[in-house]
């Protein structure tokens, strides 16, 4: 009987140790292990973009561990090792942002444009750049330009990022414009996968507790605030889940799911003449939306019916 060949070992299996490293909390150490693996001479193709994932994932392990230092070490490696990558540029200049190195930062932006002119976020991050160093007039045209392209997603949300770029809060115009355009911030990404694995799991309070934090320094982020109000509505806290669902469509009127899980709210207080009122706003500007529709269908039941009471689920 032939002998079978032994498997083909894994691709860049010889990484797996670096990664460990990573996730056991040992930034530095994992970055040198890349950096040995990489050897002297520059890698190629596949191993050198594997390479740079890795370094990617050490950084996005030290961001949740709140050490922004090691952060930055390990996408200033992966940048030297793999340069050709306008998302590895633009995630080191985020990251250099937030540690208020701008010129760097702007470095790194130019140069993830140079390599992708179509990047849309690096642009966005340029514009807002030229805001907080006093050149608003550069920030404005760099804005209508994106919105001349027809990259706008919701203009409602353009034209209030604007006017809160005018006013210099810079941080309410970065959501608003994000929202606009509907570009991702990759730590309120993380943020919201960890709610909705609680929330699956049926750890509401913790879901709760993991979204008070990261609003502590995302005050501004409307989506937040939504999930924070439907965890909070779970957990039979209403007068939490109205006060959240409450900023959430401060920040963001339009915010459909916000204002039906409002509703949703207002009728656990009985007051489903006020719920059925937001349920009437949102299907003014989307009728088709599912969930204002269900709720609307059935208290039209219930009103056919003659029933006194509207706050059964």
């Amino acid at each position: 009987m032939p002998r079978s060949e032994p498997p083909e070992p894994p691709a860049h299996a010889d990484l797996d140790p670096a990664r460990a490293l990573g996730r056991d909390g040992r930034f530095d150490e994992a970055i040198a292990a890349v950096v040995a693996l990489a050897g002297p001479a520059r890698p190629r193709g596949s191993r050198q973009g594997a390479l740079a994932g890795v370094l990617t994932d050490v950084a996005r392990q030290a961001s949740r561990a709140g050490d922004h230092a090691a952060e930055e070490r390990a996408l200033a490696t992966a940048v030297r090792i793999a340069p050709g990558y306008a998302d590895l540029r633009y995630r080191y200049a985020r990251a250099l942002l937030g540690r208020e190195r701008r010129g760097d930062a702007r470095r790194e932006l130019e140069a993830a444009l140079r390599l992708n002119p179509d990047y849309v976020a690096a642009r966005l991050e340029i514009a807002l750049l030229n805001a907080r160093e006093g050149l608003l007039a550069e920030a404005l045209d760099s804005l209508r330009g994106l919105s001349e392209d027809q990259r706008v997603v919701e203009p409602g949300a353009m034209r209030r990022g604007i006017e809160s770029l005018q006013v210099a809060d810079w941080d309410e115009a970065e959501v608003l414009f994000r929202q606009a355009l509907r570009l991702s911030d990759a730590a309120v990404e993380e943020i919201v996968t960890a709610y909705h694995e609680r929330m699956g799991g049926g750890d509401i309070e913790g879901a709760i507790r993991l979204l008070r934090a990261a609003i502590g320094t995302r005050e501004t982020y409307a989506d937040l605030h939504h999930l924070l109000g439907v965890a909070e509505l779970e957990a039979g806290a209403y007068d939490d889940a109205l006060a959240s669902l409450a900023r959430a469509l401060e920040l963001q009127p339009d915010f459909h799911d916000a204002r039906v899980a409002f509703a949703r709210v207002l009728e656990s207080f009985g007051d489903v003449a006020q719920a059925s009122e937001q349920i009437g706003l949102v299907l003014r500007q989307d009728p088709d939306h599912a969930q204002a529709l269900a709720l609307h269908e059935r208290w039209s039941r219930r009103r056919r019916r003659g029933s006194p009471d509207f706050t059964a689920a």
